[in-house]
């Protein structure tokens, strides 16, 4: 099976909810009312990370491209 990295930079989430919309396997809201990564791998002071299934890559990189605040990335 092949992943994919996920990088979300959750401090500067606005809350507006498309990536749980786009990808509600993914992410999913916190109680903060931003949005939070599902299955995340590592932190540091700006990113939290997860992985993501290959065949998924196009719906995360909706959710990236559709982000308003453009703190999703996708490798």
């Amino acid at each position: 099976m092949t992943y994919i990295k996920i990088a979300h930079k959750k401090p500067e989430c606005i809350g507006c909810a498309l990536c749980t919309e786009v990808a509600p396997g993914y992410w999913q809201m916190d109680e903060h009312g931003e949005a939070q990564l599902t299955q995340v791998t590592r932190r540091d002071a700006q990113f939290e990370y997860a992985q993501g299934f290959a065949e998924d890559r196009a719906t995360l990189e909706q959710a990236a491209a559709g982000c308003p605040v453009d703190i999703i990335r996708i490798d």
